[in-house]
C-alpha cells in the first residue's frame, strides 16, 4: 500500500471514490483500514502460466531459481514462480492497459526476455493461458488476512476433524502452561488431584 501522502489520509472514502470515478478508475483502487483511506497500488493486472516447457531449457533447480530472480528484477512483476519439476512459469504483472501509474511490460516483452534466457514457451492456448488478477481481492486480501483462515488440515484428515483436533491440541497445551489457573477453576491446589472433576474448557 501506498501510505506516504499523509494529505489522502484525512479525505473521506467517498471523495476518494470521486476522484477514482473520474480518473476512469473506480472506487476499487481504494481500501479503507482502521477508518482510513489508502490507495491500492493495482486494481486489475494479470496472471500468466506458459506450461510444458522444455526441462532441458530449464536445466536444473539452481538455473530456474535465477531465472526466477531475474524476472522479479523487473518492476512491472509482481510475483514470478518457475516450477522446475512440473515445468511451468506463473508470472503475476502490471500490463500495458492497466489502469495505475506503475511500471508497466507486456507479455511478449516477457516471452522475449524468456527466449533470451533459453526458455521458449509455446504459444498454443492448452500450454499459454492469461487470465484477469485482481490485484486487492487475489493478493492484498489473501497476504494480510490471518494464516488460520487459509489454513489446510494435514494430510488424512478433512476439515473438520482437523478442527477437533486442534482444539484438543490448544486445551492440552493452555493446561501444560497454566496449571495453577487449571487448578483454581477446579477448586484444588497445583499437584493435587480431584476425583469426580468434570472441568470442561472450550476452544
Amino acid at each position: 500500500m501506498d501510505r506516504r501522502d499523509t494529505a489522502q489520509v484525512e479525505k473521506t472514502e467517498s471523495q476518494f471514490a470521486k476522484e477514482g470515478e473520474e480518473a476512469g478508475q473506480g472506487e476499487s483502487h481504494f481500501i479503507m483500514e482502521n477508518g482510513k483511506p489508502f490507495r491500492m497500488p493495482y486494481r486489475i493486472i494479470k496472471k500468466v502460466t506458459f506450461s510444458n516447457l522444455n526441462q532441458n531449457e530449464l536445466i536444473d533447480i539452481p538455473h530456474v531459481a535465477r531465472l526466477q530472480y531475474r524476472l522479479l528484477l523487473f518492476d512491472a512483476v509482481i510475483k514470478a514462480k518457475v516450477d522446475y519439476h512440473k515445468r511451468f512459469i506463473r508470472i503475476i504483472y502490471n500490463p500495458p492497459h492497466a489502469d495505475n501509474n506503475r511500471e508497466k511490460i507486456s507479455r511478449e516483452k516477457l516471452i522475449e526476455f524468456l527466449a533470451n534466457e533459453g526458455v521458449h514457451v509455446s504459444a498454443s492456448p492448452e500450454d499459454t493461458v492469461e487470465v484477469d488478477y485482481d490485484y486487492f481481492k487475489e493478493h492484498y486480501s489473501y497476504a494480510y488476512f490471518p494464516p488460520s483462515i487459509r489454513e489446510s488440515p494435514p494430510y488424512g484428515y478433512t476439515r473438520e476433524e482437523w478442527k477437533r483436533l486442534k482444539a484438543e491440541k490448544e486445551k492440552e497445551k493452555y493446561r501444560a502452561e497454566h496449571p495453577g489457573i487449571i487448578a483454581r477453576l477446579l477448586g484444588k491446589k497445583p499437584g493435587m488431584k480431584k476425583k469426580g472433576s468434570g472441568l470442561k474448557l472450550h476452544p
